[in-house]
């Protein structure tokens, strides 16, 4: 089977290499998805970057291949339908349309825990379902645990991110006003959400100045940041005292700065989130109802699950350099 796969970290479009891996055979418990779809996410090439909280694992090809070197497939969310079930499974049947959640979907079958599959709601298409594991999972949660009252006010960085799109959404429909952090115009006419005021700021320090400006809003209850950095710093700076401050994503690649003043004096208080910790912490009962909530969120029409391009699995350098491209509007999918 066709799978891109890597030797060691590195540069996304320099490591991989699509190689021919045996097709798995799932043991018991497990269940073989043929995968025909998958989303390319930061999670993704941080984890190819070895810059991921999860290392990866290499491991050596059958047929000794490259003189016995170890690889290990990318990917961690897809979609498709239960080819195989392992003995004593008591999954999905044969034939059930599923989305994956997983360490190596980037492949063109995976065997994983019949527990790491959802059956896919009638009214899901399988290019919806093969997001459905991430960002609709970390947004539902990000806005439960903020625990926003109606009226408060909720500042978000990379605030055209599929991600924020979806928090915005949810956060609106309890009466949240949201202010996302755009770099361009174009991405703030887009956010036409009742209740959202998209700021579109230039520079770090033009956003302490436009949250000022934008004086029903200059109470800033929290932040949900995915930049980091400079910006990730400013945002910081505009939370009312005893504000919160989430940092869930990095995509400056630098550091935050914390000052003592600010979680001494003004006791605003800072936290990560990291979905797979996340996940780890919701007992049976309450992954089925998240679950429920989430695709019923995705058939009343969730924002943020549209697709800008569609790319084989051969074609992955194309699609990785179409991912890095500014003004992109939507996901880029692995296909095959």
């Amino acid at each position: 089977m066709r799978a891109l796969a890597f030797q060691g970290y590195g540069d996304p479009s320099r490591v991989l290499r699509l190689t021919d891996l045996p097709r798995p055979e799932p043991g018991p418990g497990q269940v073989r998805v043929r995968l025909s779809a998958r989303p390319i996410n930061p999670s993704d090439l941080l984890f190819v970057q070895g810059s991921y909280g999860r290392e990866a694992r290499f491991t050596p090809r059958p047929d000794g291949g490259a003189r016995g070197s170890g690889w290990a497939v990318a990917g961690f969310e897809g979609a498709g339908t239960v080819d195989a079930l392992g003995p004593g499974t008591k999954g999905p049947a044969p034939g059930t349309r599923v989305a994956v959640s997983a360490t190596g979907t980037w492949q063109e079958y995976v065997c994983v825990p019949g527990t790491s599959v959802i059956p896919v709601a009638h009214g899901v298409s399988t290019e919806a379902a093969c997001q459905l594991t991430v960002n609709p999972f970390t947004a539902h949660l990000l806005v439960r645990d903020l625990v926003l009252d109606p009226g408060d006010t909720l500042l978000l960085t990379a605030g055209a991110s599929a991600v924020s799109r979806m928090v915005i959404h949810l956060a609106s429909e309890r009466g949240v006003r949201c202010l996302p952090v755009v770099r361009h115009r174009e991405q703030a006419r887009a956010l036409t959400r009742p209740g959202t005021w998209p700021l579109t700021v230039s520079s770090a320090d033009a956003l302490t100045e436009a949250v000022r400006d934008t004086v029903e809003h200059s109470q800033v209850g929290a932040v949900l940041d995915a930049v980091g950095g400079s910006l990730g710093d400013a945002a910081l700076r505009c939370l009312r005292p005893t504000g919160r401050f989430v940092s869930y994503g990095m995509l400056s690649g630098r550091p935050l700065s914390m000052r003592p003043d600010d979680l001494v004096f003004r006791q605003v208080s800072v936290c990560g989130f990291w979905l797979p910790a996340r996940m780890e912490r919701l007992d049976g009962q309450e992954l089925c109802a998240l679950t429920r909530e989430v695709q019923e969120a995705v058939v009343r029409g969730l924002p943020g699950l549209e697709i800008a391009e569609r790319h084989d699995l051969a074609d992955f350098r194309s699609a990785l350099e179409r991912t890095a491209r500014p003004g992109r509007d939507g996901k880029v999918l692995l296909t095959g």
